[in-house]
C-alpha cells in the first residue's frame, strides 16, 4: 500500500468517510489507485502546496478526492468514485499553467501516469485521473476545452501533446 508523503487522509476523503474510519484512518489509503497517489505526490514535489480537500481546516472542498457512490457531484461513473482522480488547487501556479506544462512535457514524472485531464473554460483546478484509457496508443484524453467534448490527444514525435480527431 502506498501512503502519500505530502498528504494526510483527511485531505483526500470527505468528512463522513473520515469519521467512519477515525479508528483506523490509514486504511482509507486502500481506496486509492497507487498511481494516482504517486502522481499527486509528484505534482506536489514539482509545483509546491496543493489543496485537494480542505474541509478539515474549515474550507469548502470535501469532494475533490475520493467520492462515495451516492455522491451527486460529478458523473455517475466518475473516476473520483474509483479512487483514481483528484481535483488539485495549486497555490503557486494556475491550473492552466499546469496543463500547459503537461502539453510541453507529457512524459515528465508528475504526468507519466495521467490518462485523462479536464480543461473546461474557467476551471481553476487541475483534474487528473489514472483511469482505464489507452494513453500509450491514443495519448492523454482531454475532456472539455473549447468544444466542451472529450478529445483524444496524441504525442507528437517531439513528445508534446497535440489535438487529434475524436474517436467514437
Amino acid at each position: 500500500m502506498y501512503t502519500p508523503i505530502h498528504f494526510r487522509i483527511e485531505e483526500l476523503v470527505p468528512p463522513d468517510m473520515h469519521a467512519r474510519w477515525r479508528h483506523a484512518p490509514h486504511k482509507l489509503f486502500m481506496l486509492f489507485d497507487m498511481e494516482a497517489l504517486r502522481t499527486l505526490d509528484a505534482l506536489r514535489h514539482r509545483y509546491g502546496p496543493i489543496v485537494v480537500n480542505n474541509w478539515h481546516a474549515g474550507g469548502q472542498f470535501k469532494n475533490s478526492g475520493w467520492r462515495a457512490w451516492d455522491c451527486p457531484e460529478g458523473a455517475a461513473l466518475s473516476q473520483h468514485k474509483l479512487g483514481r482522480a483528484f481535483d488539485c488547487k495549486f497555490s503557486r501556479i494556475s491550473a492552466a499553467e499546469v496543463r500547459q506544462d503537461m502539453e510541453r512535457e507529457p512524459e515528465a514524472p508528475c504526468f507519466a501516469a495521467i490518462r485523462r485531464i479536464e480543461a473546461f473554460d474557467g476551471m481553476s483546478w487541475f483534474h487528473f485521473d489514472t483511469g482505464n484509457h489507452d494513453r500509450e496508443g491514443m495519448g492523454v484524453l482531454v475532456v472539455g476545452g473549447p468544444s466542451g467534448k472529450a478529445k483524444p490527444v496524441v504525442r507528437s514525435t517531439a513528445g508534446a501533446i497535440s489535438g487529434g480527431a475524436a474517436h467514437a
